[in-house]
């Protein structure tokens, strides 16, 4: 269930709104008026309903909101597992070229097993090559012909924005309304 956060206070209406959002994530189905309906019965006071209960009510639903929108404990994760990404295939690396070092000190081209066969090959693609000017601060010591010329042509949007705005129009643009968001401090 998505409502799994000890850190939050529950209450039914989160729990069954957290259970239809569950099902839309695992059927994949779209539940909007069932989850529509939902957020009105939570956000909207109920007749009779006093004041305290109301408000408790919807600071439940707020704090689950923004403990939604919180990524920083996610981005500390993958930060986690990015770095132990990197360790693993840098250690896998090493293993390889200590195999490879093994294998060539010994004359050995490759070894057989029930499971792997290690073969010791040479690389493929482009010969490598290597140059004895720095290729950005010395670009104008190579002669024309080893050079590439690139030219990135990009849109300014902020240009077209300012030129709207001046009310110049363009036939292949508009400025458009900027929207409503939701702000909860």
């Amino acid at each position: 269930m998505l409502f799994d956060l000890p850190e939050l206070e529950s209450g039914a209406e989160l729990e069954r709104l957290s259970s239809i959002l569950a099902t839309e994530e695992m059927t994949g189905s779209n539940q909007d008026k069932t989850i529509d309906d939902h957020i009105t019965q939570i956000i909207l006071r109920r007749k009779g309903e006093d004041r305290l209960n109301y408000n408790q009510r919807l600071d439940r639903f707020i704090d689950y909101i923004q403990f939604l929108n919180d990524s920083s404990y996610l981005s500390a994760e993958i930060t986690r597992l990015q770095a132990l990404k990197k360790s693993r295939s840098n250690l896998a690396k090493r293993l390889m070229a200590m195999v490879l070092y093994r294998l060539e000190t010994s004359q050995v081209k490759n070894i057989e097993t029930p499971k792997h066969k290690i073969t010791v090959v040479g690389k493929g693609g482009k010969q490598p090559i290597e140059i004895d000017y720095d290729e950005v601060e010395d670009i104008e010591l190579f002669p024309p012909e080893f050079v590439k010329v690139k030219t990135v042509k990009t849109v300014d949007k902020d240009a077209i924005s300012a030129h709207l705005k001046a009310n110049k129009p363009l036939s292949w643009a508009r400025l458009l309304e900027r929207g409503k968001r939701l702000s909860i401090k």
